[in-house]
């Protein structure tokens, strides 16, 4: 032990007196494994941390999966989760949940809220209590009983104050009274971190019996000693009988189980598992970096070990004696690491999926700490050993008659140090074209969007009580008026209201049926006859910059009392009408329902409502007050075209809202371009991190070739001095060096080619409009790096060409 600690204080005073090299090494070290430490403590929080229930492993989501309309994870029919409820035998509970908004008033401004409708079973399923008061009953989840509510943490804080007696406090939700029960601790959430508050679903029997309307999100917990696979194949048996029983709802609806760990996280497993991995690549280019600094030093020190071997040294205690130098290095780096670590959260808590928001925090615990102390130890033996074994190997009476100018050109490391610039060039290779890839995936996602003029677009929400807005007239009185206020405006070229503007609302569809298309017809098409479903009012299409391809928009003479009409998007009109989808009809409903026949005036063009890489489905838009049957569809999102900054006009355009009715809560109020960014946030971070990532490889990459052409400089003094002597012109001199440094480029490049034309197909479900194989982008990066290459070759070859030759022939 005596020894050991011998050989690290010694090695430390080596350090102290090379300040330059320790100083190099230990920045370079602190940002790889700081890096390496912050990317962990992100995939810590998300895919390893226990999520915080109780026995989570057993916690499942149950979805339908309706591939055949759009939708492998389609939300459950209450009458399918009725049935799994009851007839299930692998589950202790199944509870459900759906969505819904309200108009909080009194206490403050009105205020528009999210909140989960949920069984009396929720809670108990999940295996959570409250901070304070109760969860609800059995006798709560009752049409007839009295309204109860649940806050959430925030709400509590933020509206009430943390009031302790906010417990059997009433408070008006949609104009009604609730009496406040319990609320819910800060870190407590299920799906969505913006729900403020839980109310009782209280599911009539009428409602339960729906089959074609699916609207609820299942979680289920399995009972102890039941594998996954048995709950999978319990539910999926339950949903085949029911797909026999009512095939006209269900027919081609199956059903299956998801752990709750892939469905709060799933997405995200695999970017960050490449960032992961592309933050390991960095750290690997700077131990590379860093180990060829250490052979350089070796060789300056080659008569020092010489000497030490003479004396009886053995190979193991040399070799122990310089990896006591790396670890030294690598035990300074490793605190600053932590601190670089700390540094970084604030940015990459951006990449906590919106599940996790409010329990998975980043934080240096015992995982992550143990990962960065893992790390430095690896290092250190990563970018020491190989120097250290190299510098242990040599010829003592060579190495002793050796001055110390030549001491260098004894030691075997040229190999070594060759293979290591390879590796570099190889690795930021696979990192630049990664990074290429998601470049394009984030602009083409983006540019999908640009004829819509995303930022010329201003959207706010404005959810209509069901209380006071149950009348159909007084509804179309509050659109009408407010449009009237919000058009006069300055700035304003157009507006209107819409069920949903793009990419809010992932779902909203209803069945339709073609004219002259039978039952038996359409089951033989293979196709769903389901189309999002959209009202909206006359200006909103245009509003939202929609083009019309063929036909018409809507004009005033769309009203209630004239023709049912629709427009579809080119998606639409294409599956299901031909051609030609003018003038065809159709109606509502899968079945013969008596609905009008409604006309098709008009086909615009695609935008994609779903998310910014959903495939385009089929979209329907009706005007608003036409459509009568399906209330849950009427307007609820406002949308102006400005000639102006549309942020500008948000103050007016509330103020117009309240003018017309004072208590209708306002929110969500952002520009398209604004929902835009949101909706790519993490793929712009994703794609950010590894830019960066690969920007330092880049530069590591291209460090590593100036340094190992400039150790090959002063190691061929001499031999360059004489070919000046003799005459050799300077060019010569630098095609020499270049030569020399671009042949191992190349062949870098050359291996990054292959290894990254396998690994980027990993990459393949990240991507959008490019491929994974793009040839342009690997003949860009290509070029881009040999570029650098080149440049990092032409400044040692450079300083060569202007040695003095006298000077030079002096160091021999």
């Amino acid at each position: 032990m005596n020894s050991i600690l011998g050989d690290l204080r010694y090695g430390w005073r080596l350090l102290l007196k090379n300040r330059g090299f320790t100083l190099a090494a230990v920045l370079s070290l602190a940002l790889g494994i700081g890096a390496n430490t912050a990317m962990f403590s992100v995939v810590n929080a998300v895919l390893l941390r226990t999520l915080p229930f109780p026995d989570p492993d057993r916690l499942v989501m149950i979805w339908e999966d309706a591939s055949f309309a759009g939708f492998p994870r389609n939300t459950p029919a209450p009458a399918n989760y009725a049935d799994w409820k009851s007839q299930n035998q692998t589950f202790e509970e199944v509870a459900a949940i759906n969505r819904e908004g309200f108009d909080l008033t009194g206490n403050g401004e009105p205020q528009s809220v999210q909140a989960y409708a949920v069984t009396a079973n929720f809670f108990p399923t999940l295996g959570v209590r409250p901070i304070l008061g109760r969860v609800f009953l059995s006798e709560d989840d009752n049409p007839q009983a009295n309204k109860v509510v649940v806050l959430s943490y925030r709400l509590w804080q933020s509206r009430y104050g943390g009031e302790q007696s906010i417990i059997g406090r009433e408070i008006l939700l949609n104009g009604e009274k609730y009496a406040v029960i319990g609320v819910m601790p800060a870190s407590f959430q299920f799906l969505e971190s913006y729900i403020a508050l839980w109310v009782p679903a209280a599911y009539t029997p009428e409602v339960l019996a729906r089959r074609g309307s699916h609207f609820l999100h299942v979680v289920g917990r399995i009972k102890p000693g039941v594998t996954f696979e048995q709950a999978n194949a319990d539910i999926q048996g339950i949903q085949a009988q029911i797909a026999r029983d009512y095939p006209n709802e269900a027919g081609r609806v199956t059903a299956f189980i998801l752990p709750l760990r892939e469905q709060f996280a799933g997405d995200l497993r695999r970017p960050l598992l490449v960032l992961l991995v592309a933050v390991g690549f960095v750290l690997l280019i700077a131990c590379a970096n860093i180990a060829n600094l250490l052979l350089s030093r070796a060789a300056s020190r080659q008569r020092e070990i010489a000497v030490r071997s003479a004396l009886g040294a053995s190979r193991w205690r040399i070799v122990r004696q310089l990896l006591s130098e790396s670890l030294v290095l690598s035990s300074i780096g490793a605190p600053l690491s932590i601190l670089f670590a700390l540094w970084s959260f604030a940015f990459l808590e951006h990449l906590i999926p919106d599940t996790l928001k409010l329990s998975a925090k980043l934080s240096l615990d015992l995982p992550v700490l143990g990962y960065t102390l893992l790390v430095s130890l690896i290092t250190a033996i990563v970018f020491g050993l190989a120097p250290a074994l190299q510098a242990s190997k040599l010829d003592l009476n060579q190495a002793l008659k050796q001055s110390a100018g030549r001491a260098g050109t004894a030691i075997g490391g040229k190999r070594l140090r060759s293979a290591m610039v390879v590796a570099e060039v190889a690795l930021a290779l696979v990192l630049l074209v990664g990074a290429g890839l998601l470049i394009q995936t984030f602009l083409k996602l983006r540019e999908q969007y640009s004829g819509l003029q995303p930022e010329n677009v201003l959207t706010m929400r404005t959810v209509l009580g069901p209380n006071k807005y149950r009348d159909l007239t007084r509804r179309a009185a509050f659109y009408d008026q407010v449009l009237e206020r919000v058009k006069a405006l300055p700035g304003v070229i157009t507006a209107g209201f819409s069920t949903t503007v793009p990419l809010e609302w992932k779902g909203g569809t209803s069945g339709f049926r073609p004219e002259g298309l039978t039952a038996e017809e359409a089951q033989a098409t293979g196709l769903s006859y389901d189309a999002n479903h959209r009202q909206v009012t006359t200006d909103y299409i245009n509003a939202i910059g929609m083009p019309v391809i063929k036909g018409r928009y809507f004009d005033a003479g769309d009203t209630a009392q004239s023709m049912p009409v629709a427009i579809v998007n080119q998606t639409m009109a294409r599956q299901y009408f031909g051609d030609d989808a003018i003038g065809k009809r159709m109606r509502l409903g899968r079945r013969d329902s008596g609905e009008p026949w409604i006309t098709i005036v008009g086909v615009v063009g695609d935008v994609r409502q779903m998310g910014v890489d959903e495939p385009v489905k089929a979209e329907m838009y009706f005007p608003f007050g036409q459509i009568t049957s399906q209330p849950w569809f009427s307007p609820r999102d406002l949308a102006l075209r400005t000639s102006v900054d549309p942020s500008s006009l948000a103050g007016a355009v509330v103020n117009a809202i309240h003018e017309v009715d004072p208590d209708q809560p306002v929110a969500n109020i952002r520009t398209m371009e604004e929902i835009l960014g949101e909706q790519t946030a993490p793929r712009r971070l994703g794609m950010t991190l590894l830019t960066i990532f690969a920007g330092v490889a880049l530069l590591l990459a291209a460090l590593g070739i100036y340094s190992v052409l400039a150790y090959f400089v002063v190691q061929h003094t001499a031999e360059i001095g004489v070919r000046l002597a003799l005459g050799s012109p300077q060019g010569s001199i630098i095609k020499l060096v270049v030569k020399r440094g671009m042949s191992l480029a190349l062949t870098g490049v050359a291996i990054g080619l292959l290894a990254t034309y396998a690994l980027t197909r990993l990459m393949a479900s990240l991507l959008f409009g490019v491929s994974a194989t793009d040839p342009l982008t690997f003949g860009l990066i290509a070029g881009l790096l040999a570029l650098v290459a080149l440049a990092a070759c032409y400044l040692p070859a450079r300083r060569a060409s202007r040695l003095d030759p006298l000077a030079a022939l002096r160091c021999e």
